[in-house]
């Protein structure tokens, strides 16, 4: 086997089993720090150049997204990031101004720019609802999350128990910022989870998606209505996908 075949074995969660798969890599460097994320709907890329304390350029770009204005997000973010402190990214815009993922991700690697090596986050949610959702977390490979979740509320026997997912930032703010942070990537995955079963087929405009209005930069008056749907959607079980390949060079996260 060699080193894409054994990191993308690695980081499968529950092979066979249907579910959303994401994977965010986040690889810090003297003076810049780069991440990708890769999901079932979305492939994205940023880096950020900073002298420490501050970003200096922040790049973000689009490899695979579900609306033609996806990309243009990047353009944005870099434009309201730049000169802010990597500490104070999340302060700077309300985060329904931008790209959902883009912006999570900006965040998650301002927050390890610092950090001596990689980091591999690597999440399911099954598609299986009822009785509960299962999902889980690994970091660098290793199982930090296992919930079983129904309407939105934990239900694991863990500290996480009957918290609502809807009110992370109550419970959360007395958790340690690592386990914070990971809930946080845990629930992002859950949340996008229901895109499996939602028949985009009806919806060639984001803005026939009422529910979703004002909910990220795509959904934004402004943009709705000429945001067309380009949904390329990859089931990630175990096979070698592109962020795989950026994978396979840092052995540290999954070896």
């Amino acid at each position: 086997m060699n080193d894409l075949s054994a990191a993308a074995a690695s980081s499968a969660i529950r092979p066979g089993e249907p579910g959303t798969r994401r994977a965010q890599l986040i690889v810090p460097e003297p003076g810049l720090v780069r991440a990708w994320v890769e999901d079932n709907f979305h492939h994205f890329e940023i880096a950020i150049a900073h002298d420490g304390e501050r970003v200096r350029k922040l790049e973000a770009t689009a490899h695979r997204w579900p609306w033609t204005t996806c990309p243009a997000a990047g353009v944005y973010l870099g434009e309201r990031m730049q000169g802010a402190r990597l500490a104070d990214l999340g302060a700077v815009d309300s985060p329904f101004s931008h790209c959902t993922h883009m912006h999570d991700l900006a965040l998650l690697a301002a927050a390890h720019a610092h950090d001596d090596a990689p980091l591999l986050y690597s999440s399911f949610a099954s598609d299986q609802r009822q009785p509960a959702q299962r999902a889980e977390l690994r970091r660098n490979g290793r199982l930090v999350l296992s919930w079983s979740v129904r309407n939105d509320v934990v239900t694991s026997p863990d500290a996480a128990n009957g918290q609502s997912l809807r009110k992370l930032r109550d419970w959360s703010s007395s958790l340690p910022p690592d386990e914070a942070e990971m809930a946080r990537v845990l629930r992002r995955c859950i949340f996008i989870s229901g895109g499996r079963m939602f028949d985009y087929t009806a919806t060639p405009r984001a803005a026939m998606i009422t529910a979703s209005a004002g909910a990220c930069f795509t959904f934004q008056p402004e943009r709705a209505g000429t945001s067309a749907l380009t949904m390329d959607m990859r089931e990630l079980d175990g096979a070698c996908g592109p962020l795989d390949r950026e994978i396979a060079q840092h052995p540290a996260v999954w070896n």
